[in-house]
């Protein structure tokens, strides 16, 4: 499938330091309204009928190369919401498991602190579509403004999906 080839890097780029990244893509569901974040060919596969909408949402991390500095980013998933979160705080991660979410697993890696290089991964909420959507592009930022979602926090950082 075409989509899976472009949006998860089947050899990710290597940086200096020996970091190799992925790309963060965003789908969205028109019938559950609801925004799902892809990094990995097993992320891209596990749901249909949502659609492509950014292929360059930010770069994260194919493993952790400095687990002082990186952290999981975690996929969870609340069927009676129809609704994937990605999180990697430990507020995330609470607030998903008390709500009913199910941990899928790790799709990645990003940086626990601001690096040089490095935005903000936003999570944001929406109350009426009851939805999470995790953005760092402007792109992807006005999308979840413009549809009134609120930011909720910052879940980490990552490289914008311009670089590299």
């Amino acid at each position: 499938m075409l989509l899976i080839a472009l949006g998860a890097v089947a050899v990710p780029p290597a940086h200096a330091d020996g970091e190799q990244f992925m790309n963060l893509v965003t789908y969205y569901n028109w019938d559950r309204e609801d925004n799902y974040s892809a990094v990995t060919a097993a992320d891209h596969a596990r749901e249909t009928g949502y659609q492509w909408i950014r292929t360059k949402e930010a770069w994260v991390l194919a493993r952790p190369t400095d687990t002082s500095t990186q952290k999981p980013l975690v996929l969870y998933y609340n069927s009676e919401r129809g609704d994937y979160m990605s999180t990697a705080t430990t507020e995330g991660i609470a607030s998903a498991e008390s709500a009913g979410y199910v941990r899928k697993g790790v799709q990645a890696y990003i940086y626990r602190n601001h690096e040089p290089g490095t935005v903000p991964l936003y999570q944001y909420w929406s109350w009426d579509r009851q939805d999470n959507f995790a953005a760092a592009s402007p792109e992807g930022i006005a999308s979840a403004e413009s549809a009134e979602y609120v930011r909720v926090r910052v879940e980490g950082y990552v490289r914008p999906g311009s670089d590299l």
